[in-house]
């Protein structure tokens, strides 16, 4: 696939490419270096479990981390995601759990197709 096709595909996914290429100043190696890292970044475990052991510290930590990240590179999605569930978070702590439940499913979810357009990108471009 093409790097521009790459990109494209991003932007289809709600990866604002350009918003962040502009905040990577426009080096493009730069931000696409971040980008080959997703599949791995974008690890729920730590949020499932704070969520699951109702543990305040590291399901807020897990979260707010993937903000930032899912904010640096402009993944709509996800950041959008992330920002409810802690605005939720703040608001109920765990009372509503089943919502931010399927917040954070909706979250993993946009990540999964995201990182699975990553990892075709790397393996046709020989780099797994």
């Amino acid at each position: 696939m093409q790097q521009r096709d790459f990109l494209a595909q991003l932007d289809r996914l709600g990866i604002h490419t350009q918003e962040a290429l502009d905040r990577f100043m426009g080096n493009e190696a730069l931000f696409l270096s971040f980008i080959r890292q997703l599949p791995e970044k974008l690890d729920f475990s730590g949020s499932r479990r704070g969520l699951d052991e109702e543990d305040e510290d590291t399901f807020y930590m897990n979260v707010h981390n993937l903000k930032g990240m899912a904010g640096n590179l402009s993944i709509g999605p996800i950041y959008d995601c992330a920002q409810a569930i802690l605005v939720e978070f703040r608001t109920s702590k765990f009372q509503n759990k089943k919502k931010l439940t399927e917040l954070t499913r909706e979250a993993e979810a946009a990540s999964e197709a995201i990182a699975e357009l990553v990892r075709q990108y790397l393996a046709e471009e020989g780099t797994v």
